[in-house]
């Protein structure tokens, strides 16, 4: 059993380098074609079952990988991303921000903390385990989210080494259960 990770194509919010959070944004031109050569690379990897963030930047990026695959997509809410609170739609660079970054346990102000998300996406990585032993799985989803599921995957982990943690847009991870 394999788990393929993609992180949604490029928005607006990107290239601007702002939060995006549960900012609903689209994909931006960029992205598209992000998402039409991970279809490329990914075409001839046998999947079985493709997962999907119900945000639309992700919802896109896997329902133009899934044009070589035909498979039906799940959409989840334990792969949103993670929400910022009150640092959405802010420039990533702000003083506050990467403060709270390092704060796992502290909520964004009217947002999640870290703990939050792990607490969805553990349980659904366990189901995953439990019910779809023999299957290769794709999730589609988003930098926040990557770093929860490398961190699932990846023991003694520091604590730096989980803040920095970000995959390039439309980036391939793949991972294994152990």
């Amino acid at each position: 059993m394999s788990i393929y990770y993609v992180r949604h194509g490029q928005t607006a919010y990107n290239l601007a380098y702002k939060i995006q959070g549960s900012i609903d944004a689209p994909l931006d031109q960029t992205g598209i074609k992000q998402a039409e050569a991970t279809r490329d690379k990914l075409k001839d990897v046998h999947l079985d079952l493709i997962f999907s963030s119900p945000l639309i930047r992700a919802k896109k990026t896997a329902e133009i990988i899934n044009e070589a695959h035909h498979l039906d997509i799940q959409f989840v809410d334990a792969l949103r991303e993670e929400h910022y609170g009150d640092f959405e739609g802010k420039s990533r660079h702000g003083e506050d921000y990467f403060k709270q970054r390092s704060s796992f346990a502290h909520r964004y102000p009217n947002g999640e903390s870290y703990l939050d998300v792990a607490a969805r996406v553990f349980p659904f990585l366990d189901y995953l385990k439990k019910n779809y032993k023999d299957k290769d799985i794709l999730l589609v989803a988003h930098g926040g989210i990557s770093r929860i599921v490398n961190a699932y995957f990846v023991d003694d982990m520091e604590n730096e080494q989980f803040i920095s943690y970000l995959i390039d847009n439309c980036e391939i991870k793949r991972y294994e259960f152990k």
